[in-house]
C-alpha cells in the first residue's frame, strides 16, 4: 500500500492524479468526508511489493470527472458514515438511551484509549490544525505550534465569552512527508468525542461551555445564548445563559470532550426527556429546553437537584455525561475542607498531629 495526500484543490467527489513509486500514474476519486491534506491508501498497480511511504502528487483534476478512471487501485479506507456523532455502545431496553461508544473517525485520525483518549492526527505538509491551549501531548519534530486569535475583535471576545480561551493553538506542519500531532483534553477523566459537524443539522451543535476540545481550521467554537422557551427556563435552567455553538461547514471536523460514560437519547418530535441540567453535553439545534420545578419545599431542599430540572423536547439529540466535573469539583472542595478540620475524627481516626500535641 502507498500513503497519498489529497492536494489542494481537490475535495470530495474531486479526481487527483498520483504518479506511483513504480511510474504508474493512476486516478482516485475523494472520499466523502476527506479533503485537501487527507491522507489515503491505495495500491501501486506497477509494484509486487510495498511501496516508499508517500507518493509524488502530480496534480488534481475537476470534480465533473467524478468517477475513478482505473481498476487497478483499492479505494480508500471509508471516512466514516456521514453522522455527526455515532452512538454505537450498549443500548438501554427499558430507556432507549444509547451508550456513545467506539466512534468512526474521518481517515488520517486516530483516537487511542477508550477513556481519557488521545487524539492523533496526520498532517500533510503544510496543514494546520488548532486545539485548545494545553491539549498537545506530542507532536513531530516538523510541527509548529503558535498562539491564534480568533476571527477579530467579535470572535475572540465570543470564543472567550464561550468558555474558551482567548486564544487557539495553530498546530502546523512545516516539513516535507507526513507529520503527525496528538492532543487531549484538559478536563479530567474526559471521553473524546469526534464529531462530523456537516452531518449535524443546521451543521452545528449546542454543547455546554468549554466542550471544544480541538478541530479543523473551518471549525468555530463560538457563544450562543441558551436557547430557551422563556426568561425562566434561562435562569433556572442549570446551564448558564450563554452556552458554547459548534460549527464546521462544509467539512468541518470537532473533538469535544465530556466526561465519564457519555450516552445519547434521540428524541421523537414532541418526546421529552428530564434530565440533570450539569450531565448535559449538547444537543442538536432543533432540541427544545426547557424546566419544570422537582417538587415540593422538602424535594427542593433535601433531593439534590435544587428547585429545576431541564427538560429536553424533540425532535433530535441529546447527549449526557455520567460524571460532571461541577459536581467532582464541589466533592473534592468537601473533602479538603473535611481534612482541614481539626476535629474530623469519625469512625475511631485518629485526631490530626496538633491536636493530639495538646
Amino acid at each position: 500500500m502507498v500513503q497519498v495526500i489529497v492536494p489542494q484543490g481537490c475535495g470530495p467527489g474531486g479526481v487527483c492524479a498520483f504518479q506511483m513509486p513504480s511510474g504508474t500514474t493512476i486516478e482516485i476519486t475523494v472520499p466523502q468526508g476527506c479533503g485537501p491534506g487527507s491522507v489515503l491508501e491505495v495500491v501501486d498497480p506497477g509494484a509486487a511489493a510495498a511501496a516508499p511511504p508517500v507518493a509524488q502528487v502530480i496534480g488534481a483534476a475537476a470534480p465533473a470527472k467524478a468517477e475513478a478512471s482505473s481498476a487497478a487501485y483499492a479505494e480508500a479506507p471509508p471516512a466514516g458514515p456521514a453522522v455527526g456523532i455515532q452512538a454505537t455502545g450498549e443500548r438501554s431496553r427499558i430507556s432507549g438511551v444509547t451508550v456513545v461508544g467506539e466512534q468512526t473517525v474521518p481517515f488520517g485520525y486516530d483516537i487511542l484509549g477508550e477513556k481519557y483518549g488521545i487524539v492523533a492526527k496526520t498532517l500533510a505538509p503544510g496543514e494546520v490544525f488548532h486545539s485548545e491551549p494545553g491539549a498537545m501531548v506530542f507532536m513531530s519534530n516538523d510541527v509548529t505550534m503558535g498562539a491564534k486569535f480568533g476571527r477579530g475583535i467579535r470572535g475572540m471576545f465570543s470564543q472567550a465569552v464561550s468558555g474558551e480561551a482567548l486564544a487557539k493553538v495553530e498546530y502546523r506542519h512545516a516539513g516535507g512527508g507526513a507529520g503527525y500531532l496528538g492532543m487531549t483534553s484538559n478536563q479530567p477523566f474526559s471521553t473524546v468525542i469526534p464529531v462530523q459537524v456537516a452531518a449535524l443539522p443546521g451543521g452545528s451543535i449546542n454543547v455546554k461551555r468549554g466542550a471544544y476540545m480541538a478541530g479543523t481550521p473551518d471549525v468555530t467554537a463560538s457563544m450562543k445564548f441558551l436557547p430557551a422557551r422563556d426568561l425562566a427556563a434561562c435562569c433556572c435552567g442549570g446551564l448558564p445563559p450563554i452556552i458554547q455553538n459548534v460549527t464546521g461547514a462544509p467539512h468541518g471536523t470537532a473533538f469535544l470532550a465530556a466526561a465519564g460514560t457519555i450516552v445519547a437519547k434521540n428524541l421523537a418530535p414532541g418526546e421529552a426527556v428530564v434530565v440533570d441540567s450539569t450531565s448535559i453535553v449538547g444537543f442538536e439545534n432543533d432540541v427544545k429546553f426547557d424546566v419544570r420545578q422537582v417538587g415540593d419545599c422538602k424535594t427542593c431542599c433535601l433531593g439534590g437537584e435544587g428547585c429545576y430540572n431541564t427538560v429536553l423536547t424533540g425532535p433530535g439529540n441529546v447527549y449526557l455525561q455520567s460524571i460532571s466535573i461541577d459536581k467532582l469539583m464541589e466533592q473534592l472542595v468537601t473533602v479538603q475542607k473535611n481534612n482541614n478540620n481539626p476535629a474530623s475524627t469519625e469512625n475511631g481516626a485518629p485526631a490530626p498531629t496538633e491536636v493530639m500535641d495538646r
